[in-house]
């Protein structure tokens, strides 16, 4: 038997006690593009100098004290939902090369995965969709 603490889901479980414990507060932050020649959004190997556009708060996302791997939680996630940063509107959409190569990816993984699941592909538009 693995040892809790090599187990393949160790972060998973420890996630899910931490939650079941407490809730969680996590602040989003991103640089913004404001100089093409120093900040290529094409060449994902630069790295943006942080004096040209330091990082700052874009959003907070505050998760309740909950069950966050519950069973029907874990079945809802894992064979219902279906992720993709191109599930937004226009001018969100990702930059770069790279993330334009990763649409076929994506695309192709969820529809392999739906159909082995036998599942339809969700985006719930609210919490009241998410099992609890």
């Amino acid at each position: 038997m693995t040892a809790p603490d090599h187990s393949p889901s160790v972060v998973r479980d420890q996630v899910s006690e931490f939650f079941k414990k407490q809730g969680a507060e996590y602040e989003l932050r991103a640089q913004l593009c404001t100089d093409l020649e120093s900040m290529p959004v094409e060449e994902a190997s630069i790295v943006w100098p942080e004096h040209n556009s330091p990082h700052q708060a874009i959003a907070r996302i505050t998760f309740q004290q909950q069950d966050a791997y519950s069973a029907a939680r874990r079945v809802f996630g894992d064979d219902v939902l279906w992720f993709n940063p191109w599930h937004c509107i226009p001018a969100h959409r990702p930059p770069g090369s790279i993330m334009r190569v990763r649409i076929t990816a994506y695309e192709v993984a969820t529809a392999f995965r739906h159909a082995m699941n036998v599942q339809p592909r969700v985006q719930p538009r609210s919490i009241d969709e998410v099992p609890t």
